[in-house]
């Protein structure tokens, strides 16, 4: 069956002094995703102690699993890999096997070479090279230049039903003032013209499956 793989491993884990404080980071971590994001075919869980793996039905989950692994505190490498699924009765992450696992730590192992946040990966035919460099035009660019534009990046990702007056209280403006604050700042950040990229993304996913189903 089609499936996405994501992995993610965290950067330079050889360092952390404390790697038990790591290791409950990524507990937290993993019961977060597998919470906002319920529909997987193996949960988000951690393997070696410095990483993750998470897979799931549709390809275009991914883009939204990999936002909240950008927003989220430890710093890593995140691999997406297209594939097949080949062990359904699987449980738990060691179990699981298929080219989608394949292609994500093939991908992973690329943006880590690479110095990337993130990395997409496939079979020969799959248009990784345009995901990536669509995904390279994206990050960081329209993700943020001042510490204030990365934080509304961040909580509009998070609760994107949210009004721009609740954005702005959550950010600790002033109630008065919270919707005009906001508004100013999502003119400068190119969160817009991000919006109507990433749905290009998310759409391109959604084909590419279709494609592959119909193939």
């Amino acid at each position: 069956m089609q499936a996405v793989a994501i992995a993610f491993d965290v950067k330079d884990s050889r360092g952390f002094k404390d790697k038990e404080a790591l290791l409950q980071q990524l507990r937290e971590l993993s019961e977060v995703l597998n919470a906002r994001h319920p529909d997987f075919l193996v949960p988000f869980q951690i393997k070696s102690g410095d990483s993750l793996l998470g897979v799931y039905p549709e390809y275009a989950e991914a883009y939204s699993i990999a936002l909240e692994l950008l927003h989220q505190p430890i710093d890593g490498y995140i691999g997406i890999g297209f594939g097949q699924y080949e062990t359904p009765s699987a449980q738990s992450a060691d179990e699981a096997n298929g080219s989608a696992l394949v292609h994500a730590f093939e991908a992973e192992g690329e943006a880590k070479k690479q110095g990337k946040r993130l990395s997409f990966a496939g079979p020969p035919y799959f248009p990784a090279p345009l995901l990536n460099g669509y995904f390279d035009m994206l990050y960081p660019d329209y993700f943020g230049k001042t510490e204030r534009q990365i934080e509304l990046h961040r909580l509009m990702d998070r609760y994107p039903d949210e009004t721009y007056e609740q954005i702005g209280l959550r950010m600790g403006f002033p109630e008065k003032d919270a919707r005009a604050n906001v508004a100013k700042l999502v003119s400068r950040s190119n969160r817009k013209q991000r919006m109507r990229l990433e749905e290009a993304l998310v759409g391109s996913l959604e084909q590419l499956q279709r494609w592959e189903a119909i193939g």
